[in-house]
């Protein structure tokens, strides 16, 4: 295969509505997971009485905050990969 085959190749794949409807679709998934994400640790953080805190306590909380924002944000991005690769695979079948 030359150059010019793979290109168009994948010039048709990203142009294909089907990619772009799974994009869009990928995009809401994630949004919906890292909206409902936030709002359970700020559910959780509602329920921290900051004035018991010492402070010592401050950059344990810190880090637990900091975990829960990276997992969240990548349980986010694999939801958009697996839809991305759903789609791909739609595409690829038609």
């Amino acid at each position: 295969m030359s150059n010019d085959e793979n290109t168009q190749h994948y010039a048709r794949w990203r142009n294909s509505e089907v990619s772009r409807n799974f994009h869009r679709l990928g995009l809401l998934v994630a949004a919906i997971i890292l909206m409902a994400g936030l709002l359970l640790m700020a559910k959780d953080a509602l329920g921290v009485k900051f004035w018991d805190l010492i402070p010592a306590d401050i950059p344990i909380l810190a880090g637990g905050i900091a975990i829960g924002l990276t997992g969240i944000g990548l349980v986010s991005l694999a939801a958009y990969g697996i839809v991305r690769a759903v789609g791909w695979a739609i595409d690829k079948s038609i």
